[in-house]
């Protein structure tokens, strides 16, 4: 008897769809419940969006560029005996001139380094590949080596920034180096360019 009626509510159960929440099954919703999610909320008609200026969206692209390199690590730099041969991008090297090597950076950007022992920082642009050693991060000319000081110094430690992509002209420094605070006569601090 029992066998008999969980049979007959068997059968009456798989004309009803049960619930299923695989993801397979697709919901259906109204247009008026998905409009906003297609256009997000509603803004105020008086609210209006700060305009950006051309140097805020270009260091928001190069902090994505940067994201996808490594941009700090040890610097080598460029033998003697390398003077005169081709880089990656067709340049002729010289031990003289100010120039680096990257993996990865696209050739032809352009790129702060600083250096951690010294504190000096320099503009160069990348125009070939390299280092080839995993512990360095960047390979400098002989000239960008000694202005920055690691080619004497144990702390070879450099911090990398992109200030400029292929085809563009580096940004300018009051930009880089962002707004400066001093402080005021009264101890408040001021924000200055």
């Amino acid at each position: 008897m029992v066998g008999m009626a969980f049979a007959g509510v068997v059968v009456l159960a798989s004309d009803a769809r049960a619930q299923n929440y695989l993801c397979e099954d697709q919901i259906k919703l109204d247009e008026a419940t998905m409009a906003c999610f297609q256009f997000g909320p509603e803004q105020p008609s008086g609210l209006a969006l700060p305009e950006r200026s051309p140097y805020e969206i270009r260091i928001f692209r190069y902090a994505q560029v940067a994201s996808r390199h490594r941009l700090a690590g040890l610097a080598s730099f460029y033998s003697t005996s390398l003077d005169g041969t081709l880089t990656a991008n067709g340049e002729i090297y010289r031990n003289r001139r100010v120039s680096a090597a990257h993996l990865t950076l696209p050739l032809g950007c352009w790129v702060e380094i600083r250096s951690r022992a010294t504190g000096r920082k320099m503009h160069v642009r990348v125009n070939d590949r390299g280092p080839y050693v995993n512990k360095f991060a960047i390979d400098l000319s002989q000239a960008a080596a000694k202005f920055l000081g690691v080619d004497l110094s144990e702390d070879r430690w450099v911090s990398i920034r992109i200030i400029a992509l292929p085809g563009e002209e580096p940004l300018p420094q009051e930009v880089i180096d962002g707004p400066r605070f001093r402080i005021g006569e009264e101890g408040e601090s001021l924000l200055s360019h």
